[in-house]
């Protein structure tokens, strides 16, 4: 079997290329999340492929450069290829590279051939309906983290980019109507997608059952400092502003805020750095240099309130990737986090007020985590081999796919 996964991955050697030439937050968790779908498939019997046009930001708002041609680093992870990155073209362009990219997984003689695409992109869309018609013995799997509609939450976002978007949408739900499966991060996912009776699964997100987590150590430095971390973007709809307000009602002198990212956020937290010394700003940092972070960190949290539409067709990816490392985890209950992970979080109360209900959430971490923090741990790791497990979603899709 033949699979060709199309998506906007790019390798561990690239990332601080990608650093130096944004100007606005680079979509790390998105890259950790195709790393763990690529692995899972990767640890099949299928002959896997990677084409990739990288998830960087456009010119000239958001990247330097203006023309993608590849990293100056080598690797031989992926296949990248090249675009014209101009805001308002570049669509255009990804488009075109990405047919001529799968020219030769349509050439291919095998008799069973799949395309699993990343997240409900156009370009990556286009391509694989464009193999299809090519040889409509090809099955296309839609793996979509996120709908169309709620893909950027920027504050400052323009009227011409809601315009834009509107019509891009409408494109892609007319591409969805040829693909033959779907992955789902939350139930509420099928309501919005037009994926009617055809075979769909649900994952929330994505456990890589890779050497990597057998290194993970659990304990907390013994420095006195009680560590406050979130990594990702600093928006306020993710709910910055009521973080920075809750850790200002913790006045223990030895505790720490750690706030790794960009965002439309990012001046306001600033300014509270310079005012709270406790408060510590990184900026755009990379995965490894995060992960540093919350293996130090003595809470770790993910302040986005259940108070929007989008939250029933979103279940954030950090909040895995922060229960993989054995330390608590501070989160309110979204609509579309399953029940079960009142078990695995500190949950935020979501009838107090934001500031209060939070900084009430992490000093409950801080006390308890000395006495079941291991048990929840263990309990989420149970729960991870069993559903989310990277192989075992690769194997589902095909047998989806396949049936």
């Amino acid at each position: 079997m033949k699979v060709l996964i199309l998506c906007g991955v790019f390798a561990a050697e690239n990332e601080k290329e990608v650093i130096e030439n944004s100007k606005s937050y680079v979509e790390f968790s998105a890259n950790i999340f195709q790393k763990k779908l690529i692995d899972g498939f990767n640890r099949t019997e299928c002959d896997l492929s990677v084409i990739s046009a990288p998830f960087i930001g456009a010119y000239p708002l958001r990247c330097k450069k203006w023309f993608f041609k590849g990293f100056k680093t080598a690797q031989n992870k992926y296949r990248y290829i090249n675009f014209i990155n101009i805001w308002g073209i570049r669509n255009f362009s990804r488009s075109i590279a990405a047919k001529k990219a799968v020219k030769n997984f349509i050439a291919d003689r095998d008799k069973n051939k799949l395309i699993v695409v990343y997240s409900a992109h156009t370009p990556f869309l286009q391509a694989a309906v464009y193999a299809k018609r090519k040889d409509p013995s090809i099955k296309i799997c839609l793996f979509s983290p996120d709908l169309p509609n709620y893909m950027n939450l920027d504050a400052n976002r323009s009227k011409i980019y809601d315009f834009a978007k509107k019509y891009d949408i409408s494109l892609m739900h007319n591409l969805m109507s040829h693909v033959d499966a779907f992955v789902i991060l939350t139930e509420h996912m099928k309501e919005c997608l037009p994926i009617y009776d055809k075979p769909y699964i649900v994952a929330e997100g994505i456990f890589s059952d890779c050497a990597e987590y057998e290194t993970i150590k659990k304990e907390n430095e013994t420095d006195g400092i009680t560590r406050i971390v979130y990594a990702g973007k600093l928006n306020e709809k993710f709910g910055i502003k009521n973080l920075v307000d809750a850790f200002s009602l913790l006045t223990d002198i030895n505790y720490r805020l750690i706030l790794c990212g960009t965002g439309d956020c990012s001046d306001y937290v600033s300014n509270a750095s310079e005012k709270d010394k406790r408060i510590i700003y990184t900026g755009q940092i990379t995965p490894e240099e995060s992960k540093n972070w919350q293996m130090r960190a003595n809470v770790l949290i993910n302040p986005r309130e259940n108070n929007e539409e989008y939250t029933k067709y979103s279940f954030p990816s950090k909040n895995i990737d922060y229960l993989m490392t054995g330390k608590p985890v501070v989160a309110y209950m979204l609509d579309g986090i399953p029940k079960i992970y009142e078990n695995f979080l500190y949950v935020i109360d979501e009838n107090k007020s934001p500031a209060y209900a939070i900084s009430e959430a992490i000093e409950r971490a801080v006390k308890e985590n000395a006495d079941c923090g291991q048990e929840r741990f263990l309990s989420f790791m149970k729960y991870a081999e069993e559903k989310l497990s990277a192989h075992k979603i690769a194997n589902s899709i095909v047998k989806m796919c396949f049936k």
